[in-house]
């Protein structure tokens, strides 16, 4: 691997509109926020200062917090966006142990997505690499599907059944739950279907089904396109430096 010849530094990155965000557009269709003007007018007014929402755990106090594997900031701004959400539509728990359990699901999540993210596009496609840059899909996979297993072995125990709560209304987590199993299934989707993941598998399920506004949201054709956070081949092009090229991911 080669040095750092240019990158943009995690506070340089430019913000997310919330708008932007398919998991936002998601979650307000859910709370009957149907059209293109409602969601904007949204957008732009209670949720545009989104990242007042973000965790204590996420927020970067000096050079040794930044979360340098969030390459495009792209986890932390909807995982601020999807409790910003969460706390204007009642979507967020009241009790603190059911919150504390929410919490936990982010953090597995941001290790998850996080981890396929720079598996993608830092290892198996590698632009810092000088024998070539070209991208190893298969290889890519072999790579994430470890911690892929214990991921997913550490969501099956925070989950209550059907949802994270139980079988209950949805909360602002399963909403970032659903979005990001969607996006690691079209990049690993052999690692799903088995039954190995039961709870994982009937929570996709009954999200997918949930007799309420969201299914509004799942009948759209923007629903059935494109990802929601992260896509499964390279997007990020930036240079990283070498401390950051962690090679035992």
């Amino acid at each position: 691997f080669t040095t750092l010849l240019y990158t943009i530094k995690f506070e340089e990155l430019p913000k997310m509109l919330a708008i932007d965000s398919k998991l936002c557009r998601m979650m307000l269709t859910s709370r009957m926020v149907l059209s293109e003007e409602q969601q904007k007018h949204v957008c732009e007014g209670d949720l545009a200062s989104y990242m007042d929402h973000c965790p204590e755990w996420l927020q970067t106090k000096d050079d040794h917090t930044k979360n340098w594997m969030d390459l495009d900031n792209r986890m932390t701004s909807n995982v601020a966006l999807c409790r910003a959400v969460g706390r204007k539509y009642f979507l967020m728990p009241d009790d603190p142990a059911q919150f504390a359990k929410c919490e936990e699901v982010e953090k597995i999540l941001f290790s998850l997505m996080n981890t396929m993210c720079y598996l993608i596009n830092k290892i198996c496609f590698a632009p810092n690499n000088p024998d070539g840059n070209d991208f190893d899909p298969e290889y890519a996979r072999s790579r994430f599907l470890p911690k892929f297993e214990q991921k997913m072995a550490a969501l099956e125990e925070q989950i209550a059944g059907p949802f994270i709560m139980g079988d209950s209304l949805p909360v602002y987590a399963d909403y970032l739950l659903y979005a990001c199993l969607y996006d690691v299934k079209m990049f690993l989707p052999q690692g799903f279907g088995s039954g190995k993941y039961a709870k994982i598998e009937e929570f996709m399920e009954k999200f997918w089904t949930y007799p309420s506004p969201i299914r509004r949201w799942f009948k759209s054709s923007e629903s059935k396109s494109g990802e929601y956070i992260r896509p499964p081949v390279p997007s990020i092009f930036e240079l990283l430096p070498e401390e950051q090229l962690q090679g035992d991911i």
